[in-house]
């Protein structure tokens, strides 16, 4: 699945990496946003208070009214305190935590289609590379029927039912792993791994079976795959690729 891990990572550094690193960002601008407030409504608003108040401090006492000038300054500086309670409490806060809100609910929506989408591209993109992978085992498991019915052809039990199996595994051998070659644009190696697995169990249970049914005939033929697949290693030498193990897929 070496497409479904590639695209994979692909999609999470250059699409959600980017998406949260921008968000995060939003975030951070909704803080400047509030501490902008702040700074220009806040504090002009406290330096204006703290004047007012050294002011009310200063003023002298009109004594006619009982210190009524006094009392109205005052007055003033606390319904000012109040006004700049209400800003700070209110109007830096809300700003804040509405721009956080709506970011976060921004990031939320386009979190899930992103993921929705993704999940798409890789389904799409998995089921083609499993498709793939398919054409490959049914070519290899196609390729080792022709191979094996091959060699029990000089057994008189096994060779009847074997013989109409040559042409008909041949023909889907070829068409799969042609198929995996141009279509799925498999490597070069991938479909000589394919050959040689096929060949490696070909000589595997052709040998059983040259015992079992005492086949001097059936042996050669083993004998002739093993050859087969010695030059397949030595070709692929170059290249370089190696036949994958029996216990494996192709």
């Amino acid at each position: 699945m070496k497409w479904c891990r590639e695209i994979g990572r692909w999609i999470e550094e250059n699409v959600v990496t980017p998406v949260e690193r921008f968000f995060e960002r939003a975030e951070e601008v909704c803080e400047e946003v509030g501490r902008w407030v702040e700074q220009q409504v806040l504090t002009p608003v406290e330096t204006w208070r703290e004047q007012q108040e050294q002011r009310c401090r200063e003023e002298k006492c009109v004594w006619v009214c009982l210190c009524c000038n006094k009392l109205f300054c005052w007055f003033v500086t606390v319904l000012v305190r109040i006004i700049e309670w209400v800003i700070q409490i209110v109007l830096v806060w809300l700003v804040e935590t509405i721009c956080k809100i709506v970011v976060t609910i921004i990031r939320f929506i386009v979190m899930i289609i992103i993921q929705v989408l993704r999940w798409v591209v890789l389904f799409v993109i998995c089921l083609f590379e499993g498709f793939c992978a398919i054409m490959i085992l049914i070519g290899a498991l196609a390729l080792l029927v022709m191979l094996l019915a091959i060699a029990v052809q000089p057994i008189p039990a096994l060779a009847p039912p074997a013989l109409p199996l040559i042409a008909p595994a041949a023909a889907i051998a070829i068409a799969a792993l042609l198929l995996a070659r141009f279509l799925c644009k498999a490597s070069r190696c991938r479909v000589y791994g394919a050959i040689g697995w096929a060949l490696k169990w070909a000589i595997v249970l052709g040998a059983f079976l040259a015992i079992t049914w005492l086949s001097p005939l059936t042996a050669l033929i083993v004998a002739i795959y093993g050859g087969l697949t010695a030059a397949l290693i030595i070709l692929l030498e170059p290249i370089p690729c190696t036949l994958p193990d029996m216990r494996s897929l192709p």
